[in-house]
């Protein structure tokens, strides 16, 4: 009896191996196991034999049964495009309650191996399309990984919301990019210690999160091409690649800083290519730039702080050797916002300045705070630095004018608002959700109806804004006339409105880009007798504000 379960047990274990897959990577045979994961797109998955169709079904399992921490995981991907998040469901992706993005695969790991097999990362392409407004509702992000000693090598990851996708090896699964204009679409963000990825890609724009959050990551051999506020802080970045799209491909470089050791980085900026938009420190040894533009300076930071020792050595641009200094003289005193009082009563004469969220922004998750001040005068930031104004400091800040003789018939008015929105690229706002600047006046600031302008980002735009003029009634915002691309909404903005009977007549220039054409909106209105001015500002704070420099009045 003992024998006959022996040789069934024999059997059973004899079943199980040859129920497994046998592949090989580098010339080394391999078979598929319990730590020892195949991925394969032609392949159905099978779970007892250790074998999946999808990236997703393998980073699943490995997440429910390799619990060992002292055993490490490895997830061998065979060559193809592997979507992690559908791109042909329409469905917008919102982010779970908690969670501060959207995410394709949430995942908690520790000792996981993430191996393409093809020594060319462009063959195994792990990918999503969807970012901020297209497709996602926030800051759609592929993977978000809690765990340590993480380690990926020959993947691509990409974001294919703004890039094309050229997959070379089978044409049919080449696609095209969700949209033009750029928005937030990153790859990977972590939690967690000693992360290292060799020979990958990373591709998107802005926003790019290669592995962004881990505590220390080394890339090596990997390339990467982005915008702004786009790559890991706290990382060595060792014989790299890079293509910046824009001037700041840091946000942060994090708080132990960043390394980079004999990298080759191809700057698509003109003008002057930054590092970090908030100082920090970066070292760079033996570093090629190259640049189109034969007069590209680079610079660690708009203001560079010598409290952090960044320093170069070894490098050059365009093959002549590059030097960026660091500043001995401590930054000048930066005065804070000087709060403007909370005003909220409507009072003949005087000025309201509270803050408020209108009805067509109730489908977005924000409200006024009213224990704070909604305006400060300060400095403006990015394209408005040095500028100084009044400023809003929270979201749905708003200002009124409500004239002292309310019941006055006002048959005309004319208002001239010069505006520094700090958006150097024009784009006006942080997203395109729901951020706008509206400016009005034959405004009534009781009932909340008149006449005015809109400024807004849309999904479509990542260089302009749409303005159109409109109509309050009630609170409610109707559009009058046609829908423009304003290219004008940059530091020297001026918006001159003037509404005399039913002519209403508004002109936007800009002092600062005297190249780009003023333009002239004008539409017949029904006439009011109402006197006042509102400005209404739904967009982010900080570096997406906007500085009101002046505003006239003319009865």
């Amino acid at each position: 009896m003992n024998r006959f379960f022996a040789i069934i047990s024999a059997l059973i274990c004899a079943a199980a191996v040859s129920a497994q897959t046998p592949f090989s990577y580098k010339g080394t045979s391999l078979t598929s196991g319990e730590h020892c994961l195949y991925v394969n797109s032609t392949q159905k998955t099978k779970e007892k034999a250790y074998t999946f169709h999808t990236v997703n079904e393998a980073l699943s399992f490995a997440q429910r049964y390799a619990t060992d921490s002292l055993t490490s995981t490895a997830i061998y991907i065979e060559p193809s495009v592997y979507w992690i998040d559908d791109p042909d469901d329409k469905t917008n992706r919102v982010p779970y309650a908690g969670d501060a993005a959207p995410f394709g695969l949430k995942l908690k790991l520790n000792n996981v191996r993430m191996i393409g097999l093809s020594e060319n990362p462009e063959d195994v392409v792990l990918a999503c399309n969807r970012g901020q407004t297209q497709g996602a509702d926030g800051n759609f992000t592929m993977l978000y990984i809690k765990g340590n000693n993480i380690s990926a090598e020959n993947l691509t990851f990409g974001n294919y919301c703004n890039v094309d996708l050229d997959y070379k090896l089978n044409p049919k699964l080449n696609r095209r990019k969700r949209n033009e204009a750029i928005v937030q679409a990153q790859l990977v963000i972590c939690s967690g210690r000693n992360y290292t990825v060799n020979n990958c890609r990373f591709i998107s724009r802005l926003n790019l999160c290669p592995f962004a959050g881990a505590d220390d990551i080394t890339f090596e051999k990997s390339y990467f091409e982005c915008t702004d506020d786009a790559l890991a802080g706290n990382a060595l970045y060792k014989d790299c690649s890079f293509t910046f799209y824009s001037s700041k491909p840091f946000y942060t470089s994090g708080n132990k800083g960043t390394k980079f050791v004999n990298c080759d980085i191809y700057s698509k900026v003109s003008g002057t290519q930054y590092l970090t938009k908030v100082t920090s420190l970066v070292e760079m040894e033996n570093c090629r730039w190259t640049s189109d533009d034969k007069n590209l300076k680079i610079e660690w930071s708009r203001k560079p702080d010598p409290r952090f020792a960044c320093k170069t050595s070894g490098c050059t641009l365009n093959g002549n050797p590059l030097d960026i200094p660091t500043p001995t003289e401590a930054l000048p005193f930066v005065l804070p916002a000087m709060p403007i009082a909370w005003q909220d009563l409507i009072i003949p004469g005087r000025w309201t300045m509270d803050a408020f969220k209108p009805i067509d922004t109730m489908q977005y998750s924000w409200k006024p705070e009213i224990a704070k001040p909604a305006w400060g005068y300060c400095e403006g930031e990015d394209g408005a630095e040095g500028s100084w104004g009044i400023v809003q400091i929270q979201k749905g800040a708003r200002m009124m004018f409500t004239p002292k003789n309310e019941t006055d018939n006002f048959t005309k008015q004319q208002c001239i608002v010069t505006l520094d929105p700090c958006k150097s690229a024009g784009q006006g706002f942080g997203s395109a959700t729901g951020q706008y600047l509206d400016i009005c006046l034959k405004f009534n600031t009781r009932t909340l109806s008149g006449y005015g302008i809109r400024f807004v980002r849309t999904p479509d735009k990542d260089h302009s804004v749409e303005a159109y003029l409109v109509e309050y009634m009630d609170g409610n915002v109707f559009r009058i006339g046609k829908r423009y691309d304003c290219q004008l909404f940059r530091a020297g903005c001026v918006v001159d409105m003037k509404i005399v009977g039913e002519d209403f007549t508004t002109t936007v220039s800009n002092t600062q880009h005297p190249e780009i054409p003023a333009m002239t909106l004008t539409e017949k209105v029904t006439p009011n007798t109402y006197g006042g001015f509102h400005l209404q500002h739904t967009g982010s704070t900080g570096a997406s504000a906007t500085v009101i420099k002046s505003i006239k009045l003319i009865p």
